[in-house]
Order: structure tokens, then sequence, then C-alpha cells
């Protein structure tokens, strides 16, 4: 009984294979193609990271004492040198005058001590005792200056009050080495926003300062804000992700336009222009791959020539998600195999083929329909 089924199994195989191969000497392999044309091109690096604001100054206090007055709210805009908070000043006050009162004591001991040391009634030794009083209490008088002046918070910067930590009443702790002390409020400069975003390090050599950038705002996933690259990191962030280890590199994009409704800690998306060609070949990227071609391996496409398909070397240029330029190999006006892969992937030079023809617009949408789908379904997983 096993020898009949392989039998018959074996004659409906043959039956298929010469089924299949008359159906191709008839019509060939049915391939989807587009004609080469010449179109823009535009090379981008994606990259994720969130917002923050050019300039942004925490406030901490460096002197211990109770918040006496708070004189701004969250939200309110201030200028450079506006007294923004005023601590107890009791104490320190009266430190500063006492201080201030033994300074003048001690100068007017000075001048006396100078006119008698002229006229030699009192010695040099006795003379520069006195000097040393009047510089110690100078010392002092500033020291207690000092903390009287810290005891009055100025805004060091100018924008807005993003967060305000402390309320009147409270004590102020100045930071020490070990201890980051009390911070009082956080001043933000929003008049420039900046968007930090990590790239990959194979994207480093192409990212550079100057390139235009598009920004999209997780908040604002409709509106677009341009931008362009300022700074490039030069030391790596590296990060353990299971056993691989991954490493990117930080940079800093500028937005040229502004929204009241932006956030610094907000996440945003980045589209990095790298490089941005018009009126160049263009065929879909999926066209596009490494074959051998007499002993050697090299970039090639597949060119329809009279309804067989002819492998062809071709020399390539820049590249987008959707896209690649051809420099040399074929013209505007070939068509191209671009598809189905389970075809592509088998096919022989000079093999009959016949031809669907699909648009390159619509080639491209259904590669960046598949690319943001592909997109989501890799974000639900993570």
């Amino acid at each position: 009984m096993k020898k009949w089924i392989f039998v018959i199994g074996g004659c409906i195989f043959v039956i298929v294979i010469i089924v299949v191969t008359l159906t191709q000497q008839k019509g060939g392999a049915e391939v989807d193609v587009v004609i080469a044309r010449h179109g823009e091109i535009v090379s981008t690096v994606t990259a994720s990271g969130e917002l923050r604001a050019q300039s942004q100054v925490d406030i901490s206090a460096e002197t211990i004492a109770r918040i006496k007055r708070v004189r701004f709210k969250e939200g309110d805009n201030v200028k450079k040198g506006d007294l923004l908070i005023e601590l107890d000043n009791v104490r320190v006050e009266a430190n500063r005058s006492l201080a201030y009162a033994q300074m003048q004591q001690a100068g007017q001991d000075l001048d006396r001590a100078r006119q008698l040391f002229e006229k030699e009634l009192i010695s040099r030794e006795s003379f520069e005792k006195i000097e040393l009083s009047y510089e110690a209490a100078k010392a002092q008088y500033e020291q207690a200056l000092d903390a009287y002046i810290k005891t009055r918070i100025y805004a060091p910067i100018q924008g807005k009050i993003m967060k305000i930590n402390v309320e009147e009443g409270e004590t102020a702790v100045m930071g020490t080495m070990n201890y980051q002390g009390t911070v009082l409020m956080t001043i933000a400069d929003m008049s420039t926003m900046i968007a930090v975003v990590t790239i990959d390090e194979t994207d480093v050599p192409v990212v550079k300062t100057g390139q235009k950038v598009k920004v999209i705002a997780d908040a604002l996933p409709d509106t677009s804000f341009s931008g362009s690259v300022t700074k490039v990191g030069l030391m790596p962030i590296t990060s353990q992700l299971s056993t691989e280890k991954v490493t990117d590199f930080e940079v800093e994009i500028e937005l040229k336009d502004f929204s009241p409704l932006l956030r610094p800690g907000m996440n945003v998306k980045t589209d990095i222009i790298t490089n941005e060609k018009n009126d160049v070949l263009v065929i879909p990227i999926q066209a596009s791959g490494k074959r051998r071609i007499d002993d050697k391996t090299v970039e090639s496409v597949y060119r329809v020539s009279e309804s067989k398909a002819q492998l062809v070397e071709v020399e390539t240029g820049v590249s987008s998600d959707n896209e690649i330029e051809i420099l040399s190999g074929i013209e505007d006006g070939d068509t191209v195999i671009i598809g189905p892969y389970r075809i592509l992937s088998t096919l022989k030079d000079g093999q009959q083929v016949k031809c669907v023809i699909e648009e390159p617009d619509s080639t491209a949408e259904k590669a960046a329909s598949q690319m943001r789908q592909l997109k989501k379904a890799i974000k639900k997983r993570t």
C-alpha cells in the first residue's frame, strides 16, 4: 500500500512540474514591474527623544534660612536680575551691621596708629598688629555681607518660571558635597526650544550640523516643526539590551518654529534629512540587490527586455526608506522587476516573464504603509 502511495505521489509531482514548466514557457512568471523615472529622493535618519529649553536653570539656596517671601508664581515671565525669593535675614543683617561697625572701629584705630607711627611714637610691630586687626575686621565684614546677599535670590537668566518647589515659611537648605540641597524653582528660556534625540552609531557618519530636520511632538501628532542639527555628540551613550550592547550618540536639534503648546520633557520623533537630490533616476528599493554576475557579487536589478528578465549590474547612490538612486546600469524608461519576492528571489537571467505594471508612487506608498504597520507592531510588542 505504501509503495503505491509513493508512486502516485511521484506521478503527481512530475505532472505539477510539467504544468508549471509549460505555463512558464507559454506566458512566463508573472512579475510586478515599474518604469524607471527621474524624480526626487530624500535620505533621512529617524530618531526619537525629548524637548528641552535651550537654557534652563535650577535655582538653589546658598545658605540655610527660612523662606520669607516668594515674589512670583509658576508661569510668570521674569527678567535677568529680578528678585525671586527673599529669605529670613534678621540674623545675617545683625551680623552684617556688627561686622561693619567693627570694621569702622578698626579703620579708625589704624588711622590713629599711622599718625603715631609717622611721629615715631609707636613701634613698627605695634603698627603692623593694628593694621592686621583692620584687615581681619574687613574680611569678617565681607563675609557677613556675602551671607546677607545670599538671602536675596535673583534670576540668573530671562525666562519663564516652570516649577516652584517650596512654600513661604519652609526652610531652604544649601547643597553640600553629598547632598543636593533644596531646588527652590526652575526657570527656562522658552524663546528657543531644542530636541535632544539619540541616533545609532551607524548613522553618526551621515548626520552633520546644519542639516534640516522635521520634528513631530507626540502631544501634537498632526503638526510638524522645522529645525536644524546644532550638535552631534562626541561621547557615546551605551546601554545593555539582554546580551547585546547598544551604542547611541546624542544629537541636539534647534527648532525654527515654536508653539506655546510645547513643553520641556515632551516626547518627539524626528526625521533628519541627510541627503536630498532632485531630478535623479530612482527605482523602488526592493528592486535592487546583491547578486553574482561573471563570478563576482555586485549590486544589480532585473530589467525586462523582450519579455525576458535580464540581470543588469547597476551603480547606486542615495537611498530613502522606499527608493534608491541609480547612477548607471539602466536608463530612464527601462522596465524594472520589483517583485513579488518569492519569484524575484529565484528568478534567472533570461527567464520568460509576464509583466504587471505598478506606478512608482503607489509602490512607494505601499512600502511606506507596510513600514508604518511594522513600526506600530514593534511599538505594541515593546
